[in-house]
């Protein structure tokens, strides 16, 4: 008799997946890329090497898992400011600063993204490219929702320095003191205030 894969059984594998994730994601935050090994995965996780080795090939494997659940999460972020803001011009700073904030609050996942993730392998740039095109993607269709309100040649290019601007200055930030930086609330309006300036008409 075959085998049948049951509801509680997949609802308890993804359970397992997800908490070998959280703990890579602390580790690949922590430590780097480099840094991190598969046994200290295992061992965030409280888990095993062959559990791990069910759900992912290898370290790099997990990476990659990692950096998808992470461009999901900024997915929805910018979904859910797009729902909350019907005004094309006020929907930029609003998504700007819900960005800027869910990375300043989740500084591993920010560290993995905007660092560790740069030029490791094709695979996982392939990934992170297509985690910052499609945040590209998603303000380039706020820009050409309304072309009237904004100024700018062209909405591709517009968009990418924006998406540019914020990862930039997310990275400064996490890079000073603690105790010598501006408030993330701060600097996410200053660089959604910047950025609408840049774009708006007129």
């Amino acid at each position: 008799m075959a085998y049948r894969k049951t509801a509680a059984t997949e609802a308890r594998k993804d359970a397992r997946r997800k908490v070998l994730l959280d703990a890579a994601t602390r580790m690949f935050g922590v430590n780097g890329y480099h840094g991190a090994t598969v046994p200290m995965i295992v061992a965030e996780a409280g888990s095993s090497v062959g559990s791990f080795y069910a759900h992912f090939r290898n370290k790099e494997d997990i990476f990659a898992a990692v950096l998808e659940a992470l461009g999901r999460s900024i997915t929805d972020i910018l979904a859910e400011a797009k729902c909350r803001q019907s005004d094309p011009l006020l929907r930029i700073p609003e998504a700007v600063e819900s960005l800027f904030l869910f990375l300043a609050r989740n500084p591993q996942e920010a560290r993995i993204l905007i660092v560790e993730s740069s030029g490791l392998s094709p695979r996982l740039e392939q990934v992170r490219r297509s985690i910052l095109q499609h945040h590209a993607a998603q303000v380039r269709h706020t820009l050409e929702a309304d072309p009237t309100a904004f100024s700018f040649v062209d909405p591709d290019i517009a968009a990418h320095c924006l998406v540019g601007a914020v990862y930039e200055a997310l990275c400064s930030w996490l890079e000073q003191d603690p105790k010598d930086r501006r408030s993330a609330v701060a600097v996410a309006r200053a660089v959604a205030d910047y950025n609408t300036r840049a774009l708006r008409a007129g």
